[in-house]
């Protein structure tokens, strides 16, 4: 679903682009850190052990500084300076979540997880300003490919790793964590993979991508994720509607009308397909509203605040009492089933509330760049936000630390953007609505142009200058010549020496060179060439015998003339 083959600009941005290798590597580790494949393998797999685990740990901790060392060096703080002006609810937020160690419960586990947070915050910032968007989506799709095809064959043949058992019920969860995770990477991929069967690329890629999409629809089916499942249909169906209207330039009421269609169907859909249960599943999502309750109750007590970021959700065998002491739940719950209920809990209402701003805000900009801006896989990052969102409904994934549902939720539309910035400046020439800062290598290359710029231009001038002396000279040899007047004052005109040694006989004058330049007057037709003998005398002795023979001549030719016509 893309419009590269109608706009040769979108097209030549495709073009390979000079990325930094150690951003690619990066951008691979993140997919697999982010979506647990590396803790699972450490845990699960028959490779596990503690101290595989504290590895996993500890290159989370390099990646954090990797990332911070990265962005000082290429982006200088011209990154925090665009982040303060476009994306301050989300600095609110972070910040938020760092004080929150004040009034937490259990100060010491806020602060590790506000650490890892803050750190996961910055691997987005660095894949974002530092990849572009098309190079994100190519490599995300053929990791995420590779992982549900992993996924696939843990689970036939490798069932300890690839299967759990969830409540009686066999189901897979592959080389991920959880079911549920596996499930929602496994629908990002199908989105992934077919948007961009849609490019223009070859046959053969377009065949990868194809068998790795059955893979992940293999995966999406037997995770038995309802949630999953309702995110898909929701993002595809918007991304349909978006791409149809864009590519048939449709007028606001004709786009208003497939929205309200749109939207009937999905509620539709919804209100009479139970989702679940077509999965196997039952409707109430697994008594996830008795969790809603409580978590709503705990809102309640403290509002404002909150209990700390990280100290009820996602308990360790250390940490598991806080929940207990606060909840009545007979058995642990990972989390509160709803990303913003959870934010709430966590940090209170005040930074749920700078939450939602932040979210309308990156919906914004990507109807925006979606309408006004197309680019190659701004349709795609539109429905990674629906798809996310969706998903938060059952599920808590925003303001997570260590996950890939962070990290790309906030890197996609960055990446966006600097992608609308570089070609905005190549086909207007100017800069876009959300301009990113040049990193110091940019810098410095348009800082040499400019240098070679200013001295291709400086040489210029100066042969033009030199041009317009030779012309000058040129001229003035011309006006400089002197004329051979006879008695009357009409003459013959003789040209000025030229400028060069006048001994050399290959630069004396030759008869062929004599010019003669005057206006015979009527009354008087023999004055043109009527040659003074003062003036004949003063020429060199082959040229006076040549021009007294010609004089005379020329003078019994026009007599002769003279007489016919008498």
């Amino acid at each position: 679903m893309n419009a590269t083959a109608a706009n040769p600009v979108l097209t030549h941005y495709q073009a390979p682009y000079r990325a930094s290798l150690l951003a690619s590597l990066m951008l691979i580790l993140t997919l697999l850190q982010g979506t647990s494949v590396t803790l699972t393998l450490a845990i699960r797999s028959p490779l596990a052990s503690g101290t595989f685990v504290s590895l996993v740990t500890n290159l989370w901790l390099l990646m954090y500084l990797f990332a911070t060392a990265s962005l000082i060096l290429t982006q200088g703080i011209n990154w925090l300076s665009w982040l303060f002006r476009y994306r301050l609810a989300l600095l609110l937020l972070v910040a938020g979540t760092a004080l929150s160690v004040i009034w937490s419960v259990d100060s010491t586990l806020t602060l590790e997880r506000s650490v890892h947070l803050l750190g996961s915050t910055l691997i987005a910032f660095y894949i974002g300003f530092t990849l572009p968007l098309n190079r994100i989506l190519t490599t995300s799709a053929i990791t995420l490919g590779l992982v549900m095809l992993a996924s696939v064959l843990s689970a036939l043949f490798l069932p300890a790793l690839g299967i759990e058992d969830y409540e009686g019920q066999l189901v897979w969860s592959g080389v991920t964590a959880s079911k549920n995770t596996l499930g929602f990477w496994a629908a990002i991929t199908v989105l992934l993979l077919v948007s961009l069967s849609f490019w223009r690329i070859s046959t053969l890629r377009r065949a990868l991508y194809l068998a790795l999409t059955l893979a992940a629809l293999l995966c999406l089916y037997f995770s038995v994720s309802a949630t999953s499942v309702l995110a898909l249909i929701s993002a595809a169906v918007i991304m349909l509607y978006l791409y149809t209207a864009f590519n048939l330039r449709l007028g606001m009421i004709p786009m208003v009308i497939l929205g309200v269609l749109a939207a009937t169907l999905l509620s539709l859909a919804f209100t009479y397909i139970n989702t679940a249960e077509l999965i196997g599943r039952s409707g109430d999502l697994t008594g996830r509203g008795d969790v809603w309750a409580k978590t709503w109750q705990l809102i309640l007590e403290r509002p404002l605040s909150g209990y700390g970021y990280g100290t009820l959700w996602f308990p360790t065998d250390e940490s598991v009492h806080i929940q207990r002491s606060l909840t009545d739940f007979s058995w642990t719950v990972y989390h509160a089933h709803n990303g913003l209920l959870q934010v709430a809990s966590e940090v209170g209402l005040p930074l749920a509330a700078i939450a939602i701003f932040m979210i309308l805000q990156q919906l914004v900009e990507l109807l925006y760049c979606q309408y006004q801006r197309q680019q190659p896989g701004v349709l795609f990052v539109l429905g990674f936000t629906v798809a996310l969102l969706v998903s938060n409904y059952s599920e808590a994934r925003l303001l997570v630390n260590r996950e890939l549902y962070w990290i790309f939720f906030l890197a996609l539309p960055i990446s966006m953007l600097q992608q609308i910035t570089l070609t905005t400046r190549q086909t207007v020439g100017k800069k876009g609505p959300f301009t990113l800062p040049l990193s110091i290598g940019d810098r410095l290359t348009r800082s040499r142009e400019q240098i070679i710029k200013r001295r291709t231009l400086k040489q210029r001038l100066i042969e033009r200058k030199k041009i317009a002396v030779i012309n000058q000279e040129e001229q003035q040899n011309q006006n400089s010549a002197s004329p051979l007047t006879d008695s009357f004052g009409q003459g013959l005109f003789l040209p000025a020496p030229p400028l060069k040694n006048d001994d050399d006989p290959a630069h004396q004058l030759t008869s062929s060179q004599w010019v003669i330049d005057a206006e015979p007057e009527l009354d008087d037709p023999f004055s043109a060439y009527s040659i003074s003998d003062s003036q004949i005398n003063d020429l060199p002795d082959n040229h006076t015998q040549n021009h007294k023979h010609d004089g005379a001549a020329l003078k019994r030719k026009m007599a002769r003339r003279q007489r016919k016509e008498g």
